[in-house]
């Protein structure tokens, strides 16, 4: 059971570090949530989904890995300030759109294995 919650932790953990990665090339903001339109919301929805259907067993540790893989990201490359705990709770807000997604895709994943 560690090593599954270590291996759900981690693909979610490098699944919302790339969201803050990849906004700069697909989005044209650094920041993610300062894009135009639905980067933001559609990107964790996305990595909620595909870490959901992935590994969908303990779908919290989802949860826990693209918040704190977004905060890594966020602290290790951008330039930091005092507005660091609102970021974090505007992180941990955002995020349960990724929540919703990877028991979404959990569930997909558990009803799709039951019609067969």
């Amino acid at each position: 059971m560690k090593r599954e919650l270590a291996i759900n932790f981690l693909f979610s953990f490098v699944g919302g570090a790339m969201v803050w990665f990849l906004s700069p090339f697909l989005s044209g903001q650094v920041e993610p949530w300062d894009a135009k339109g639905f980067y933001y919301s559609a990107a964790l929805l996305l990595v909620g989904l595909i870490v959901g259907l992935a590994r969908p067993k303990h779908v919290w540790s989802h949860y826990a890995g693209i918040i704190l893989g977004q905060l890594t990201y966020m602290l290790c490359f951008l330039p930091g300030g005092p507005l660091i705990p609102v970021g974090v709770a505007i992180l941990a807000a955002y995020s349960t759109i990724a929540l919703a997604g990877a028991a979404s895709g959990a569930w997909f994943r558990r009803v799709s294995r039951g019609a067969r």
